[in-house]
């Protein structure tokens, strides 16, 4: 009888603490942007570890390039002309390209002048699969998700760079290609970077997210727009443990934006690749993304 009141004893136990894990992950799952941001400023967490809160005016944030950060509790850009990127050194490091990587539960950007962005970190001029082909007048534009724009070859223009890649972003992602042109009056534009975003509850962008090509200079041809990769997880995922997924918030996707460089240019980059997933994209939700984005509810 004991052993079997033991046994019955160490049951409610280990339910009281599954319940009490489930209580904390209530107080912190299952909410919108803005009940979450008053959620961790009432809690004993950490800005920068735990959450990310950026309230000043004209910050630049740099994050680990080509590595995950995580932020269990939110990204939050609050002040005016914000700017999130990545760490990128290219006089040190010749072959490092900008990736951003970020897995969240939110993602709030309030102002229509901030921005999260890896543009013109891609592959420099004269390189990467799509560069654009020199010439002896106009150098032709980058290529990725499409096609370079490039001058009449006849008379000397550089060659266009190529489509590579593939439209899931889920098989192989990749860096926009540079223009080309390398001369003094003829340097290509940069291609765009990189960005991965995992948000686990709500996106609200009011400003821009951004890997879009390098202008180049007077002759030089367009770079192409980078990748990004926007996974919305809690619209198609189920959390057994909460029951609390999928939820109902409704995300404002916003401008994102992978276009290449000298868009009203001849020569102009190539448009980059961008995918997402977890939600069903309507007409409305896509008017400002471009290129058009590639779209399914799971992955």
């Amino acid at each position: 009888q004991p052993k079997v009141q033991e046994n019955t004893q160490i049951e409610e136990k280990k339910q009281e603490e599954k319940n009490g894990d489930e209580h904390n992950e209530n107080d912190s799952t299952n909410k919108n942007c803005e009940n979450m941001l008053s959620f961790v400023k009432s809690c004993d967490l950490k800005n920068g570890v735990d959450f990310l809160l950026i309230n000043e005016n004209d910050r630049t944030i740099k994050l680990k390039n080509n590595e995950w950060n995580s932020y269990n509790f939110g990204v939050f850009l609050l002040g005016e002309n914000t700017i999130l990127t990545v760490h990128y050194d290219k006089k040190r490091y010749h072959d490092e390209f900008g990736h951003l990587k970020m897995n969240t539960s939110h993602l709030w950007i309030k102002h229509s002048f901030s921005k999260i962005h890896c543009s013109q970190l891609g592959y420099p001029k004269d390189q990467g699969p799509g560069k654009g082909g020199r010439g002896k007048s106009f150098n032709g534009g980058g290529g990725y998700g499409t096609k370079g724009g490039e001058g009449d070859v006849l008379l000397g223009a550089g060659k266009a760079g190529e489509m590579y890649g593939e439209e899931t972003l889920l098989k192989e992602i990749h860096f926009g290609s540079g223009g080309g042109g390398s001369d003094l009056l003829q340097v290509g534009g940069n291609g765009g970077g990189i960005i991965e975003l995992i948000i686990r509850q709500q996106l609200i962008n009011h400003g821009s997210i951004q890997c879009n090509g390098g202008d180049g200079n007077i002759l030089g041809g367009g770079g192409s727009g980078g990748s990004i990769l926007i996974q919305l997880q809690c619209q198609s995922s189920f959390s057994s443990r909460s029951r609390l997924c999928p939820n109902n918030f409704e995300h404002t996707l916003g401008y994102i934006t992978c276009v290449g460089g000298k868009q009203n240019e001849i020569n102009k980059g190539g448009k980059g690749r961008i995918a997402i997933y977890g939600l069903e994209l309507s007409s409305d939700n896509i008017k400002n993304i471009d290129p058009k984005p590639f779209n399914r509810i799971h992955k």
